[in-house]
């Protein structure tokens, strides 16, 4: 089942789905352009600019550098994060559950790998879109002088973002399986992004401290945050990116396979 439960991710159907979110998010695409537009900005403003005002430089890896370009890449990776795992989260919950949508595919040629497989795929490629629309937002600070970064390096770490965000979505798409109801939402936050975020280095450099340096080094988030900094502020590539890359490959491996056993017991009902 597993090798072609991994093959279903290149069939049409599971492309149908990716379309039929993509149409529907179209439609209202002047409200759904606004959260990645105004929070990385909100965000930058906030702690780089107004905190940053207040803290004029920090030690990273041996150098000073400002707050806000120490900032900027971490607000890229979690942009990534937050996008995919609440879209396969609260989203794919409420197609499922409420929308009825899960129904309505199961009907036609669409099996439920497809619909697992569409819902991974279109947290990643929406995830990895207001990536694209942060990154204009870092590129007007550029253009104002309040960044220097290495853009030349940006399109490489572009299939990282996607293969990021396909890995946080199988998190989220795990718990679209498993809670009761949406009552129980919060749960996520508190056991998921909560720990993740302030595990991972994005708003400010993690303390030298053995048992937070074992979470770091297990968090793919705080690999991708470390990652892009070397990447966009010194133009390394380093061992941070493989290690996002592998962190998220065995997420995947492991909970994909897990999300479609789950969530065909929910769905159908089957033990």
């Amino acid at each position: 089942m597993s090798s072609n439960f991994f093959l279903a991710a290149f069939h049409w159907q599971s492309r149908a789905v990716v379309l039929r979110h993509l149409k529907v998010h179209l439609r209202n695409w002047y409200t759904a352009a606004l959260p990645p537009v105004c929070e990385p900005l909100v965000m930058l403003l906030a702690f780089g600019v107004g905190l940053g005002g207040q803290i004029s430089e920090l030690r990273w890896h041996g150098s000073q550098i400002g707050y806000l370009a120490y900032l900027a890449p971490g607000i890229l990776a979690y942009t990534v994060f937050m996008t995919a795992f609440f879209q396969s989260l609260f989203s794919a919950y409420m197609r499922m559950h409420y929308q009825k949508s899960w129904e309505g595919q199961l009907t036609t040629q669409v099996r439920l790998e497809h619909v697992v497989w569409g819902e991974a795929l279109w947290s990643a490629t929406l995830a990895t879109s207001y990536a694209v629309i942060v990154c204009l937002v870092l590129l007007c600070f550029s253009l104002m002088g309040s960044l220097n970064l290495h853009w030349g390096w940006l399109p490489l770490a572009v299939p990282l973002l996607f293969l990021s965000a396909l890995a946080f979505s199988a998190v989220g798409l795990l718990f679209t399986a498993t809670l009761p109801s949406i009552d129980h939402m919060s749960l996520p936050i508190f056991l998921v992004i909560l720990p993740v975020g302030f595990s991972s280095s994005t708003y400010f450099p993690l303390p030298d401290r053995p048992w937070l340096n074992v979470l770091a080094n297990a968090n793919p988030l705080h690999h991708l945050s470390e990652g892009l900094r070397f990447l966009l502020l010194r133009g390394e590539l380093t061992w941070h990116l493989a290690a996002a890359a592998i962190l998220c490959l065995l997420l995947l491996l492991v909970l994909l396979p897990q999300d479609l056993r789950l969530l065909r017991k929910r769905v159908f009902g089957d033990s």
